[in-house]
């Protein structure tokens, strides 16, 4: 029986509920502009290095109406974690679209779920890569990934990755919140705070091994990588 895990909650637990229609995948697409440049054979493509959501749409069977109203009330507008049961152990995220439903028959309803997907595959339950001293990280997905990072320390301090250093001014904790349209510096209290960083830009790891290092008076780094592949 087919279902999918909305926020958590699995389809598959209202009895004769039945995902009939996981629509149509798409590949991620890469951002940018197509132009024609004088004596260059073909079009000339500049990427910008972001990829493109795309629409999908969901069909359900569902016994009673008023399960449909259970469904959709799991959504929220932005950002739903989505397991499907052809693919368990892998999250996509998505945003809501719109919904609607009719008849299917005396004794069921068909309910359509429209969603904007975002690009990527996430695996599911990835370990945080904790660091006590200098050390490396993989990236064992097919695109760079966004993490989360806490530094745990005192003071003027400094995190490398790869090519790229960010210097911060931390008290007990700070949180480094990478993923685009997320990027935010947090205190210790969870709060946000994005003066606690000085200089340098948020972190992306790409693909394959990365030295991990840094500077000043820090006791531990985590690091929640965020791994992602493009299909």
């Amino acid at each position: 029986m087919d279902y999918m895990i909305i926020n958590g909650f699995n389809t598959s637990t209202l009895p004769g509920c039945v995902v009939t229609d996981f629509g149509k995948v798409e590949a991620a697409r890469p951002k940018g502009e197509k132009t024609e440049l004088f004596g260059v054979n073909g079009s000339y493509r500049v990427l910008e290095g972001s990829f493109a959501s795309y629409e999908r749409t969901f069909i359900l069977h569902v016994k009673k109406m008023v399960e449909i109203s259970n469904i959709l009330d799991k959504f929220q507008s932005n950002d739903n974690i989505l397991e499907f049961s052809y693919q368990l152990g892998s999250l996509l995220y998505a945003n809501f679209i719109t919904a609607s439903f009719e008849p299917l028959g005396n004794h069921a309803w068909k309910l359509e779920i429209k969603l904007d997907m975002q690009p990527f595959r996430y695996p599911k339950d990835i370990t945080p890569v904790v660091l006590t001293n200098a050390g490396t990280i993989n990236n064992i997905g097919t695109v760079y990934s966004e993490p989360i990072i806490e530094i745990e320390g005192n003071g003027d301090v400094s995190l490398t990755i790869g090519r790229k250093t960010m210097h911060l001014s931390i008290i007990g904790k700070a949180t480094i919140d990478c993923r685009q349209g997320k990027q935010n510096i947090f205190n210790a209290s969870g709060a946000v705070q994005n003066t606690l960083r000085k200089r340098g830009g948020f972190f992306e790891i790409p693909v394959g091994r990365s030295g991990v290092t840094f500077t000043g008076n820090v006791r531990k780094v985590t690091i929640r990588p965020n791994w992602r592949y493009l299909v």
